[in-house]
């Protein structure tokens, strides 16, 4: 009997082995994997040169893209990879380098873990990695206020019973980096299994240094921890780290030579895991930093590809930056949760990637440079306009304080600013109409195409009376402004004055450059309208006024439309300021409190309205309304924090700044030593006086409610000052229409 029993149980046992091996197999096969190749200094020069080679033509099979790689500091790779981690804007430090493997030799990271988080973590064995310095990270986000928890990517995984594992490092001779271990980690720095020391590493007597990636021990362990189910295995290869710490003593030929090399083997790695895909299984290949010599030359976005089921090809996107071919790097923890089926965590403020598979890689390439070429080259055409416009602005006030015995002289220099300054207002429309043109001019053909353009433009323009020129000045600004934008946009974010996708400012919508000549231009046309209609100018400005108003306002708050929440307080203040002072009423202070209520619940309906979009299509704007329904008030003290950082800076610092700053001095010249010409002008333009008015007033708001909004306020301020400096320099005879319509 008890023999017996002995080979029931032995059969059992041989048996629920034999089905729990089988089950566990199946899982694995079902469950998703992730595997991150997390690459260092890696460009998207780089991956282009792998395209061109024959021999790697899984290439084409990856969906593509490029990644903004703004941080809470700046493009080095402590704060990079920590935000590929977090899914928000991090902080790192030298110490999240430093990650150690139970089973390396010669290290202590078990004593220097105890010593420095006071306990030893649970279920630690001999492929447990740990990092000592977690607290350290989370310490310096708190007093930087990022809103980045060091280790949540990690700490959620685990949660959902993700297994985790890490291979490869960075190291060089005397210095330790292992960043891959931030991906992986949870808030207590510990990933469960791993390999991050010397046995990673190969000798190599031809590279320098000695030592580089052992490509088939990682491919070991990767296959290993696939089989027992592993769900996110991050692996980092730092070949070009290694190889660019040599670059100034080896030749160039010969660091080129190295560098294609080292493409090559992480090319064949990365072939020979996708050619072992399994169903549901997701490779990402995406770089952790860029070369120094790479930002330099403003290179600043990042590669990243994706392998995964269905078909292949295609180019990432994602909630956050709404464009073809980019991402955010903030994006990246948000992604893998998804994949996983797990909602993230509301720390995180990224947005799942997507592939768009209708756009094809060479699209992409076309856009990449495109965006290269506008933020290298944007200064160039930029700060010549800003000064330009400065000088224009200050040799016009000048001519208004100069004497008669320079009359010769003044009247050549009134014939070159009645060119000059409408010019000056039109400059922003040709900027918006530049991605038409083919190709990528270089910085002093668009100044040349711009400027042949532009004052051919102002030649016709100034032959109109004064109220016409300004008005069609005004309707050729904002009217194509706001077709684009309905349409989605395009020729905003190809433009000088559009947002700019590598700082991550802002990836969609109407930047504060447009905003301010949407404002400016508006504003100065229905004005202008009104004198060119002096007969039912009150009726007209007013309907004009409310109707335009509404429309940019509505386009502001559309997510798929400007998506500027700034924008909308600053348009319906302009209609609360507009109404009863075109209106001509007087300013009752019940009347204006009814107007204030109106507006702000207007705004309230369509940020509310904006929250309720779903998913991707919700804008920041939703979002952000999403954490005050949510009661995070950390979060909101940090957005207003970021804002007014932001506006200082530019403040300090912007090329607008100084604009702004040369409008608002010629204003002040104007009032207190031209006050009996501005008078006159007040009743001969009536109107356009009180747009001028309105568009101040307008610009007071954006400098106060928009993070940039001195550049918002810099722009409009010129569709004001402008039409006034050219009315005063004109020495024809002053318009001797006067009308008994005039508001009060």
């Amino acid at each position: 009997m008890r023999k017996m029993t002995i080979f029931v149980v032995g059969i059992c046992s041989v048996f629920l082995t034999v089905f729990f091996s089988f089950t566990t197999s199946i899982l694995s096969q079902n469950r998703p994997t992730v595997i991150m190749l997390l690459v260092p200094e890696l460009t998207r020069q780089d991956i282009r040169a792998l395209y061109q080679n024959a021999a790697f033509s899984f290439l084409n099979q990856a969906a593509i893209g490029e990644m903004n790689m703004r941080t809470a500091v700046s493009l080095r790779d402590i704060h990079s990879v920590l935000t590929l981690g977090t899914g928000t804007r991090a902080a790192g430090s030298e110490w999240g380098r430093n990650a150690y493997g139970l089973s390396e030799k010669r290290t202590t990271g078990l004593a220097m873990y105890r010593q420095y988080m006071g306990e030893v973590p649970a279920m630690v064995r001999n492929g447990t990695i740990l990092f000592p310095y977690a607290s350290v990270l989370a310490e310096n986000n708190k007093q930087k206020n990022t809103g980045a928890i060091p280790g949540l990517l990690g700490e959620t995984l685990k949660k959902h019973g993700i297994r985790r594992a890490v291979i490869g490092n960075s190291d060089m001779s005397g210095k330790v980096s292992r960043l891959s271990v931030l991906l992986t980690m949870d808030r207590r720095g510990v990933t469960p299994q791993g390999w991050i020391g010397e046995e990673t590493l190969i000798h190599s007597p031809f590279f320098p240094g000695g030592k580089k990636t052992d490509y088939s021990f990682l491919a070991y362990h990767v296959r290993q921890w696939q089989k027992r189910g592993t769900g996110f295995i991050a692996v980092e290869l730092g070949d070009l780290v290694r190889l660019a710490r040599y670059q100034s003593v080896i030749s160039t030929q010969r660091y080129l030579q190295l560098r294609q090399q080292v493409m090559e083997e992480i090319a064949k790695f990365t072939e020979t895991l996708t050619k072992e895909r399994t169903q549901g299984q997701k490779i990402v290949l995406l770089s952790a930093s860029l070369p120094d010599s790479e930002i330099a030359e403003k290179k600043r976005m990042a590669p990243v590809l994706l392998w995964e089921d269905g078909r292949g090809g295609g180019i990432l996107t994602s909630g956050t930056t709404r464009q073809p071919g980019l991402a955010a790097n903030i994006d990246m923890a948000p992604t893998i949760l998804t994949w996983f089926g797990i909602q993230p965590p509301i720390e995180m403020k990224g947005m799942p990637l997507r592939t768009e598979r209708e756009i094809g890689h060479d699209e992409f390439w076309k856009k990449a440079e495109r965006i290269d070429h506008i933020y290298a080259t944007r200064p160039a055409v930029l700060y010549p306009y800003v000064g330009m416009t400065i000088t224009v602005l200050v040799l016009s006030s000048v001519l208004l304080f100069s004497f008669d015995r320079w009359k010769s002289t003044k009247e050549k220099a009134l014939r070159i600013l009645s060119y000059l300054l409408p010019f000056v207002l039109l400059v922003p429309f040709l900027l918006l109409l530049l991605p038409v043109v083919p190709g990528l001019p270089p910085p002093f053909l668009v100044v040349l195409l711009v400027s042949g353009v532009g004052l051919g433009f102002a030649h016709l323009l100034q032959r109109l009376s004064f109220a016409a020129c300004y008005f069609w000045i005004g309707i050729i600004n904002w009217v194509p402004l706001l077709l684009d934008g309905f349409t989605g946009g395009g020729l905003i974010r190809g433009s000088y004055l559009g947002y700019d996708p590598v700082i991550g400012a802002r990836y969609y919508g109407i930047g504060n450059e447009y905003m301010g000549v949407l404002l400016g231009a508006s504003i100065l046309s229905i004005a202008m309208a009104g004198e060119m209609q002096r007969r039912h100018a009150r009726r007209l400005v007013l309907t004009l006024l409310i109707l335009i108003t509404g429309l940019v306002v509505f386009y502001m708050a559309w997510p798929e439309g400007g998506s500027k929440a700034g924008g909308i307080l600053v348009f319906l203040a302009a209609l609360v300021y507009g109404i009863p002072a075109f209106s001509g009423f007087a300013w009752r202070k019940r009347y204006v409190a009814a107007l204030l209520g109106i507006g702000m619940a207007a705004a309230c309906l369509l940020f509310v309205l904006n929250y309720q979009a779903a998913g991707a299509e919700q804008s920041h704007i939703g979002r952000a309304v999403g954490e005050l329904a949510r009661g995070n008030w950390q979060e909101i003290g940090r957005i207003i924090e970021r804002k007014l950082t932001m506006n200082w800076r530019l403040i300090l610092a912007s090329i607008w700044s100084k604009l702004f700053i040369a409008s608002f001095i010629v204003s002040l010249l104007l009032i207190y030593y031209q006050s009996e010409r501005v008078g006159r002008i007040k009743r001969e333009y009536p109107w356009f006086t009180i747009g001028i008015k309105t568009i101040s007033f307008g610009s007071f708001v954006a400098l106060l409610v928009n993070d940039s909004g001195i550049i918002a306020a810099a722009l409009a301020m010129l569709y004001a000052l402008v039409p006034i400096l050219y009315r005063l320099l004109w020495n024809g005879e002053a318009s001797k229409e006067y009308t008994k319509h005039a508001p009060i």
